[in-house]
Formats: structure tokens, sequence, C-alpha cells
């Protein structure tokens, strides 16, 4: 099977590599995807089991509409349509502000100073303010601060990349209703603390999803989107090997000369890493081949933080809405919070993500059941302490929110940081590898600070959400792919 010949590789059949491969191959190059797992995917790659069909852990994107998904996935000629279900009643709770109440399974709001509660339901950023402030004065400083968002120009918007978003929105003297909004949405797209995430990161993102009205789902799985765009790539000409666990990126005279695996070696002067930048250039590269500067720089990015939970597979109909994101005025995390966790305590109040994928596509189950995700924060070590209590924790604070998950739970599947770099990221420096989307979007690490998708090594580029896009998770990793086979194809003709 080695010493076969091709354009380009790409290692890594995440949404970003997947992405980047089938628009490469459209494009007029002979590719081939290489990917360790028996199924494409990565991080969003889809299980089948008694009737039940699912991700490992909770997936959605952001935004719904206007998407890179949409772009590149017209330009290769594929299709993945969204779910049309939007997530509803229940959707941002803040069980601890004594305004809301459980009704029906989803929950209702009642406004201070009203005499009746009224549907709360997830709505853009924008409508935030009049959910959760009433007073007139703080109504004033929140809808300020969101009208600047969404006016703000490229210029100064640029201007703070290295701003965090807790030095910005304090800056507006919000009340503390909004404030824990805002940083648990941080925590929710980004997976870092709201003190060191990136402002102008967070504001181009609270601007997608706006403009693209919420979040979104893929019918039939969230790997519909990676199983639509290798349909592509094949039907184009070009190859994917599954199983296929990439050992070494091989260079000679400062150029990429292919990749060896442990099913033979492939050959191409053009090689698209969506392993990860940090293992890219540590471990199938080798720092060797690097100057110490640019090693030093790599070695110092920082990862998010990662998402623990379980899979519960239940006999019945317990949740209704399809997301629920369960938060407390204390439960968001910032960086004294996620140090305290680092340090092997157990947060007494937990911020938890619900995902329900059949909720948004009922075909993923059997009628009359459900499989529900559960998440929260944890810092990103495979090796980490007390990741059973963690879990104990978070599954205390689900039954707490639907005490019926109790009973009807027909079996429960827990997953860790160490499943999660097993399955995705090698862990190459101590306490890395299990983390939830990559790079953080930290200061220092976006904007014109992120890194760039073009490694020193000719031939050699970083594609996902390490280098080169914006926004949320899968649709950061897909936006890169679309600007980083512009690149490829640019050094290819050059």
């Amino acid at each position: 099977m080695g010493d076969q010949k091709y354009d380009a590789i790409v290692v890594g059949a995440g949404p970003g590599g997947c992405a980047c491969a089938a628009l490469l191959q459209k494009r007029g190059m002979k590719v081939l995807l290489l990917e360790k797992n028996d199924r494409v995917g990565g991080k969003a790659l889809n299980m089948h089991r008694d009737g039940f069909t699912y991700e490992l852990w909770p997936v959605t994107s952001v935004p719904r509409y206007n998407t890179q998904f949409e772009v590149v996935l017209k330009e290769v000629g594929a299709e993945a349509p969204m779910s049309d279900v939007f997530p509803t009643t229940g959707s941002m709770v803040n069980l601890m502000s004594g305004n809301f109440t459980p009704k029906d399974g989803g929950f209702l709001y009642k406004p201070k100073g009203a005499t009746d509660y009224v549907s709360y339901i997830l709505v853009p950023p924008l409508m935030i303010p009049q959910m959760l402030v009433q007073d007139p004065d703080n109504l004033e400083k929140v809808n300020k601060l969101f009208n600047d968002m969404n006016s703000m120009s490229e210029e100064k918007l640029n201007s703070l990349d290295n701003v965090t978003f807790h030095d910005f929105i304090v800056s507006y003297d919000i009340p503390q209703s909004a404030y824990s909004n805002l940083a648990i949405l941080c925590n929710a797209f980004f997976v870092v603390p709201v003190d060191l995430c990136s402002a102008s990161e967070m504001i181009k993102t609270l601007r997608q999803f706006t403009a693209g009205l919420g979040s979104g789902y893929f019918l039939g799985g969230y790997a519909k989107l990676s199983e639509s765009l290798v349909g592509a790539l094949q039907s184009h000409g070009g190859d994917l090997k599954l199983k296929s666990r990439a050992e070494k990126i091989i260079v000679e005279d400062n150029q990429v000369r292919g990749v060896r695996t442990d099913k033979g070696t492939f050959h191409a002067p053009i090689v698209v890493s969506n392993a990860g930048i940090q293992p890219t250039v540590l471990k199938l590269v080798g720092e060797k081949y690097f100057n110490k500067e640019y090693s030093n720089r790599i070695r110092s990015l920082l990862p998010s933080l990662a998402l623990i939970g379980s899979r519960y597979f239940l006999n019945d109909i317990v949740f209704e809405d399809s997301l629920y994101a369960i938060y407390s005025d204390s439960s968001w995390w910032n960086n004294e919070r996620y140090l305290r966790a680092k340090a092997g305590n157990i947060p007494d109040d937990i911020f938890v993500v619900i995902t329900v994928p059949a909720n948004f596509d009922p075909s993923l189950a059997p009628k009359g059941q459900q499989m529900i995700q559960t998440a929260t924060i944890c810092p990103a070590d495979p090796k980490i302490k007390n990741m059973k209590a963690r879990l104990e924790a978070l599954d205390c604070r689900v039954a707490a929110f639907r005490p019926a998950i109790r009973e009807h739970t027909i079996r429960r599947e827990d997953y860790t940081t160490a499943d999660v770099s097993r399955l995705t990221r090698d862990s190459v420096l101590p306490g890395q590898g299990g983390e939830c989307v990559g790079l953080g979007q930290v200061v220092g690490q976006c904007g014109r600070n992120k890194p760039s998708p073009r490694a020193p090594i000719k031939g050699l580029f970083y594609v996902g959400t390490d280098a080169g896009g914006v926004g949320v998770g899968t649709h950061q990793a897909v936006d890169s792919a679309y600007k980083v086979a512009r690149m490829v194809l640019e050094e290819k003709s050059g």
C-alpha cells in the first residue's frame, strides 16, 4: 500500500480536514485523506447502537444560517441539510435568579415586578437585555453594550484582540444577570474562561450568532457534514484511507515529502494537518525541523478547556427541548475557578449543557425513547484526578434539573478527557490532549495573533480550529478549511 503519490495529503478527517480535502480535490488536485479512526467526523463522529444514532458528546453549531458549511458544500456539490428545529423553552436557564419556574418540562420566566410568568424562549443575544434586565438604568447599559458590539467597525474590533471579554463587558457596568449570561455563552462557545477569552473573537461570534439565528444541527447526526464532504472528495477522484494512523510527516531539505503511516508511506509535496498544531509540530514533524523561537511559540499555546459528561439512554421522553444550558450566577468559569478545578477541587455549582439529538431529528432514536448528552467544563488533562467524583457531581446536577431521568435511564455511558484525547488529539504536552476545541480562543492567540495556517516548512499547512478560522467549533474549522485551501493552491501555482 505504500509509496503512492498525491498532490496533497490531508491528515485527520474532522470537519476541517474533510472540507479542505474536498475543496482541494474539486479544484483540481489529487488528494489523499488519512484518518486514524474507523469513521470520519473527528470530534463529531457518529455512533450507532440499539436504534440510536448519536455523537459521543454534545455537538451543535453556531450559526444556523449564512454559514461556511453552505459555501463549502455548494462548491463541492454535496448536501448536508440542517434540522429546522430550533431550541425553545428552557434553553438558557439561570436557575439561581429566582425568576424561573419549571412548566411541562420547560421553563417559564417571570420579569421583575410582573405577576405572571411568560414563556422563556432562546433568542438571539440582542434580546437578552429584555429577558434578563428590567431596571431602566441597567437596561440602558446592556442595550448600549449590545448596540456597540453590533455596530463596531472592523478597525475597532481588531483592536480588541488582546483585550479580554471580561474587561470589555465590565467597562459597561452591566448587572450580574447579563454578565452571567454572557460569561456562560463564552464558556459554551469557546470552552475558555471569560477573563482569558479574546473580546474580538467573542464579539465576532456573537454577531454571527445573531445574524445566523442561533444554533443548528445536521439531519442524520452531526457527522453527516463530514460524511457528505468525504463523499464529494471521492466522487471527484480523491482517496480516503480509514484506520490509517499518521506516524510521521516526512520532511527533507525544509520541504514536505509525504506521510508515513502504520499502513504504509504516501508521498506528496503538500501536507495539510488536521491533527492539531502542537501534535503536528512536536510529534508528527518533530521540533528539530523548526527553529527554537517557532517551536517555543507552539509549546506556549494554550488549549481550550475540556468537556466531560455522560450519555443517558432513556426508555421514555423526558426532555422536550433539543438544547439546554443550565447555569447560575456562580457556575460560569473564569481563570480563578479554572485554577481551583485544576488543583482538584470540584465546583459546588456546576454549569451543565444538555443536547437531545432526536429532538433535532426524530430518526436518531427509536420511537418513544431518547438519548441525551450531558457535559460540564473540566481542565483538559487526560490524567486529571477525581474524574469519577466530577462525573457523579454532574449526574446529581442533571437529576436535580430533571428528576425523571432516574427512573427512565436504561444505560449511562461516561466520557472523560482521556477518551477525548484517545479518539481525537494526541497528548504531546503535560495537561493537554483532552481539550474540547483545540487552541483556546484567548488573548494572544486570536485575530492578528492567531497562528498562521502556513508552517515555516515548505508545503506544510494546518487546518481546523488551531489556525486560520474564526467562530465556534466546527464552523471555525470549516472556515479555516476554506481559507487554507486557497493558500495551498496559491503555493502550488507559485
